[in-house]
């Protein structure tokens, strides 16, 4: 009898192990919080601008200019003046017009040119930044190129453009020219175990995306996994870190009697990484970890984690405020956000 109770015990004891095992991206390096070198709490100081800030999503700082991109306002662009705390303007009109946009995805500073991408008119429009510290005028896009595919992100790189695709094709990345046209679709979708179905590749895997010109790099941030992937600029992909918690997607795809699938999270999903920023030779990106409860407009984050060019990480920052969406000011390294408690304001942390 005590032999047979050995036994099961060691049979439950492996099946255990293996049922833990079977969850593992191949090939990816592991860290934990405790990897960073350095953890800092950061008190938030409240930014009070003369005009509100209404609900911004995505922002850029150029000099002393906070260019926001705000949602269910008729401009879609607020410019502010970060030094005297004044709006400058407001451009861009929400429509369907050449020059209008409906959805920003995406907004890049590279130099003086400021590419913004909208993913629902399929076009990445390049704009001088300095028109928008003028002031005076409407910007007007120096250059549209449009895309003939859906994207959920869509970056400049030195020589076109790079996309993360939105099809059935398991590639996770597509390469465009200058002139918007297709010239290399590539990568696969990550495998940790789990069968699943296209349509769960695409909603569990979504990553937030930036790109370094020097180093030649498209880094992926999953946002309900926290898997950090990098890909130079063919495509190849040269590394995974999964970390800080080992989070995986947890998705399900839901076919309805009339055939129509729709991909939902269960109990368990966890938002991961959130607005990724290049800073010199560091990459600062959001974190959440937590579950969306219901009626929470957004995940809350409360911590900005640091890494070198590699996915090292440095540093980790513990935000006392729990915010939104983020950008880091170059020279102060001083982290402007926004909170939407009790109502959307803007925040900003020293380090």
């Amino acid at each position: 009898m005590k032999n047979i109770l050995i036994i099961n015990v060691f049979l439950i004891a492996v099946s255990f192990a293996a049922c833990n095992e079977i969850e593992k991206y191949e090939n990816a390096s592991l860290f934990s919080f405790k990897d960073f070198k350095k953890t800092s709490k950061l008190n938030a100081t409240t930014i009070e601008f003369d005009e509100p800030i209404m609900m911004p999503l995505l922002f850029v700082i150029s000099d002393s200019l906070l260019i926001v991109q705000n949602i269910r306002t008729n401009n879609m662009l607020f410019v502010y003046n970060i030094n005297t705390k004044k709006k400058v303007g407001e451009f861009i009109q929400w429509g369907s017009g050449p020059n209008d946009l409906l959805r920003i995805k995406n907004m890049q500073l590279v130099g003086s040119e400021l590419y913004i991408s909208d993913n629902q008119k399929r076009s990445i429009y390049k704009y001088n930044v300095n028109d928008f510290h003028k002031s005076s005028n409407n910007p007007v896009p120096i250059q549209k190129t449009e895309i003939d595919a859906y994207f959920t992100n869509l970056a400049y790189t030195d020589n076109g453009y790079v996309a993360t695709a939105i099809n059935l094709e398991n590639k996770r990345l597509i390469f465009y020219s200058a002139d918007g046209e297709p010239e290399l679709a590539t990568g696969e979708y990550p495998y940790y175990g789990k069968e699943l179905t296209d349509f769960e590749k695409m909603e569990g895997f979504i990553s937030s995306m930036v790109v370094s010109y020097k180093y030649k790099r498209i880094f992926l941030f999953g946002m309900s996994t926290d898997l950090i992937e990098i890909f130079d600029f063919q495509g190849v992909l040269l590394k995974k870190l999964h970390g800080p918690e080992q989070l995986f997607p947890q998705v399900k795809e839901l076919r309805s009697t009339e055939g129509v699938s729709k991909v939902s999270a269960n109990e368990k999903s966890k938002f991961a990484f959130f607005s990724p920023i290049i800073i010199a030779d560091e990459i600062y990106v959001a974190y959440s970890g937590q579950h969306q409860k219901k009626g929470e407009e957004s995940p809350p984050i409360q911590h900005i984690l640091v890494f070198d060019m590699d996915c090292n990480p440095l540093r980790r920052y513990e935000l006392l405020e729990k915010i939104v969406s983020f950008t880091v000011e170059a020279k102060t390294k001083t982290i402007y956000a926004t909170s939407n408690l009790p109502e959307y304001h803007m925040i900003k942390f020293e380090p």
